[in-house]
């Protein structure tokens, strides 16, 4: 993206839906009430309280306003009309005027300077921003200015699209925000969080006054179904209006071909991994690290484990569609080359046709996600594979707590990790923007808040320090391109795949659903416009 002096952002929005049997009723473009299953509670529905990225942060911000929002590849206006920059480096966005709080009170500039400077202290949290590149924030009447410490094309996709703005009135005298509760959420949205029980779900009613228009849809209760297989029993039966279980591709044609259900479907850039461990040998070794990637066929993985409805992996790490791009890496199967490096690096074979290296056998444990289809099919697939260069895989699966317990305890990278492979995955936000990407691999723990691996490479450190340096759009995507190529020679997981999205709903209920690369169908664009 190209910012010029002044912005003025168009709505873009399209639906991709199919359905292979006809609708028994007209589909509905407006609802009193719509159903929507997700699989576990997501807290009271704060920036600071919601317990994922997917769907956690979407039901946030049906609440919470952010200054931009999201649409295509672009941004369009939100509580900001419009942004003002010349360099990348000071934005000066007009508000918008006349909205009001869910609770009745009047949005201000005073606001917005809040929510920057409270997120600056408050970098707890799912949907928490990290606006720490954000040098200064002033109040000019009906308009705020933001000054970077770096010139950044990325910033209004990165930071002004994602921040939910907060009430100053409700949230200076909270000092826990863990703890937050329901009364805090109370945003500028298309809906309000009227209803909240931790093993039931929530309701969400529609803002009337709502700046966008009156949202197509009266009430939205959100129910906690944990149950892959109830949540679609559910929709059959009409009890739920939307999943938003990504469908396996076992299940589509058979869900297609139900009366009255459809199946919203688009790119998406959630990625799957095997993740290593890099801080615990022999996987702190890049050359070993390769050696394994070499092994494991990501197309075969796709064909099989998600039945062609996926993309294979980019060593890079980057979904070919992402607004980042970045070079058409080659893939890194190569069975005889894998067997090659092993033998190069003194990995001899033992007991059981099992290597051994550095006088360890090369057996290790696989986490996985038990509620996952694919990944459990992966992880057994990817076992076989390595089975046949001589290191051997056990796979354990276990409950989504426990992994996280494991790999990310309190979603913290400075408190360690316990684990030699994980299936891993990463929801689509964090490849918007290069910047976000980095987080991934960033040896500064504040910095690299999603290196789970415990990744550090002096050379990817100086890819990084180069990107974030760049003032244009046009160098930052050269020094992204630059990036990747250092993650697909260090490795410090291997991209397997990236599903397809699709997710059913009930036409006769709610056919509304706007698809959003990135997003799905789960955001403001599908109630509201």
């Amino acid at each position: 993206m190209k910012y010029s002096a002044v912005l003025v952002f168009a709505l873009v929005a399209t639906l991709a839906a199919c359905s292979g049997a006809p609708a028994q009723r007209p589909a509905a473009q407006a609802a009193k009430t719509v159903t929507i299953a997700i699989s576990s509670d997501e807290g009271t529905l704060t920036p600071f309280t919601n317990e994922s990225g997917y769907p956690g942060d979407n039901l946030v911000k049906l609440i919470f306003d952010t200054l931009l929002v999201q649409r295509g590849e672009t941004v369009a206006p939100s509580l900001a009309t419009a942004v003002e920059t010349t360099d990348n480096k000071v934005f000066r966005l007009p508000l918008r005027t006349g909205v009001t709080w869910q609770d009745g009170r009047p949005f201000t500039a005073a606001d917005v300077v809040f929510s920057v400077e409270f997120y600056r202290e408050n970098l707890s949290g799912d949907s928490a921003i990290d606006v720490r590149p954000i040098r200064t924030v002033k109040a000019d009447g009906d308009a705020v200015t933001m000054t970077l410490d770096a010139p950044d094309p990325e910033f209004p996709l990165r930071i002004l699209s994602d921040m939910a703005v907060l009430p100053k009135h409700l949230w200076e005298s909270v000092t826990k925000v863990n703890e937050a509760g329901t009364d805090k959420a109370i945003g500028t949205g298309p809906f309000r969080l009227t209803a909240y029980d931790k093993e039931r779900g929530y309701t969400l009613t529609a803002n009337p006054g709502y700046f966008g228009g009156k949202p197509k849809v009266d009430t939205v209760k959100v129910n906690v179904i944990p149950q892959e297989t109830t949540q679609f029993a559910a929709l059959r039966t009409g009890e739920v209006s939307l999943s938003v279980r990504n469908v396996p591709p076992q299940q589509r044609a058979a869900l297609r071909s139900q009366p009255n259900i459809g199946i919203a479907e688009g790119t998406e850039f959630a990625s799957t991994m095997l993740q290593f461990n890099t801080t615990r040998p022999p996987f702190d070794r890049a050359e070993v690290r390769r050696a394994i990637a070499k092994a494991v066929d990501v197309s075969d993985l796709v064909k099989t484990a998600l039945l062609g409805q996926g993309t294979p992996g980019n060593p890079g790490f980057v979904h070919p569609e992402s607004p980042v791009g970045g070079p058409a890496l080659p893939p890194l199967f190569d069975v005889e080359a894998a067997k090659r490096e092993l033998d190069a690096l003194g990995a001899k074979p033992g007991p059981g046709g099992v290597r051994t290296l550095d006088g360890k056998p090369m057996s290790y444990e696989l986490l996985v996600q038990s509620t996952s289809t694919d990944r459990l099919r992966s992880a057994e697939l990817i076992r076989d594979m390595l089975k046949n260069v001589g290191v051997e895989i056990k796979v354990t699966s276990l409950d989504p707590d426990s992994l996280d317990t494991k790999v990310w305890p309190d979603y913290d990278v400075k408190k360690g990790r316990n684990y030699d492979l994980t299936m891993w995955g990463w929801s689509a936000p964090v490849m918007q923007t290069s910047s976000q990407i980095v987080s991934l691999f960033d040896s500064d723990p504040e910095d690299g808040n999603l290196n789970i691996g415990g990744f550090s490479d002096a050379g990817v450190d100086k890819a990084i320090d180069e990107l974030k340096a760049t003032t244009t759009p046009e160098k930052r995507a050269a020094a992204a391109a630059g990036l990747q190529r250092k993650i697909a020679e260090q490795l410090p997981f291997l991209t397997l795949y990236y599903r397809n999205g699709a997710y059913a709903y009930r036409k006769d209920a709610y056919a509304g659903w706007t698809w959003q690369n990135g997003l799905g169908v789960l955001h403001s664009g599908s109630f509201v416009g």
